[in-house]
């Protein structure tokens, strides 16, 4: 307890300290993003969203007056609330991008499937025509 009474004393402001480990989360979010992305482990794309996210919650913490005044006037009683809504709203529209991700990939899988599956039919025949017998299914 005398070590928080003497960074008091010193002119620590406390508050600012849930503000300036959100700049910090950002700034790390920002360059393993980017790391993610020169590692071809993210595609750039996809960063995109990521990014926004960051940077967003960047402007936030750096100007929190504007989250507050857009929290009153959004009619929300404290700012938190304000904040635990936008983080939800985030949270589905990230889960809805993924799911339009998978479904398009499901879709080029069963397609992609359904063409090797014609090719190695049409394999299959040619091969049979030439020898008349049809080759075993590996």
């Amino acid at each position: 307890m005398p070590a928080l009474l003497e960074l008091r004393r010193v002119g620590v402001n406390f508050k600012m300290i849930p503000q300036a480990l959100v700049v910090v989360f950002c700034i790390i979010l920002l360059f393993y993003v980017v790391h993610l992305v020169a590692s071809d482990r993210l595609l750039l794309k996809y960063s995109l969203l990521w990014f926004f996210l960051a940077l967003l919650l960047l402007v936030a913490a750096i100007f929190p007056e504007a989250l507050f005044s857009l929290a009153f006037l959004s009619g929300f009683e404290t700012p938190a609330n304000f904040i635990f809504f936008l983080g939800l709203f985030c949270l589905m529209a990230i889960a809805l991008s993924l799911s339009v991700i998978v479904s398009r990939q499901a879709t080029r899988i069963k397609n992609l499937t359904q063409r090797l599956a014609l090719l190695e039919f049409d394999q299959r025949c040619e091969f049979s025509d030439d020898n008349e017998e049809l080759p075993p299914k590996s």
